[in-house]
């Protein structure tokens, strides 16, 4: 039982850590190698060599606006950025998806930063965990999508010491005992 716990909560820091990590570097992908004296204005689309699209960006008077899109090379959306042209900073909708076009998370970022509620999901599409970054509190969902686990980030963190210290206990009792 305790194996499963402990799997269960690094699989669960391991998949928010990587979803997490995919969902902050979308706004380094829309980067441009553009000189300062540059100003953009209206849509930029890239292409992949094989000639598909690879993204579509807008911009506005050299800010960042409207819908942007990646897209695999399979021609499958890879993740959606929706910008507030209302706000003053670059705060944005970002969905992520697989290269099936099933959607991965979603969520919302402002500044490059992952701020509010992101939704994580499974391979069916349906809702896994969701990351309340305001409140540090994590909720895992079953299939049928009711809450089967509600913990705060401080509690998970300090369960997580808690296994690293018995961890710790349990090799230095295994190297007592060899020697």
């Amino acid at each position: 039982m305790r194996l499963k716990k402990l799997s269960f909560l690094l699989v669960l820091l391991f998949s928010f850590n990587l979803f997490g990590a995919n969902s902050k570097n979308i706004s380094n992908i829309s980067k441009l190698n553009v000189s300062k004296k540059s100003f953009l204005n209206g849509p930029v689309k890239t292409y992949y060599k094989n000639g598909k699209i690879k993204s579509k960006e807008y911009y506005t008077g050299n800010k960042k606006t409207g819908i942007w899109q990646y897209y695999y090379e399979n021609g499958k959306l890879r993740s959606e950025v929706i910008f507030n042209s209302l706000s003053q900073d670059e705060e944005a909708i970002v969905k992520t998806y697989d290269e099936k076009g099933i959607i991965i998370s979603s969520g919302k970022v402002i500044n490059g930063e992952m701020v509010d509620v992101w939704t994580y999901y499974d391979e069916m599409g349906r809702k896994l965990n969701t990351y309340d970054m305001t409140k540090g509190i994590i909720m895992t969902y079953s299939e049928k999508g009711k809450v089967i686990l509600k913990v705060s980030e401080k509690a998970l963190l300090n369960r997580l010491e808690e296994i690293m210290v018995e961890v710790n206990n349990d090799r230095a009792r295994v190297n007592e005992e060899k020697n």
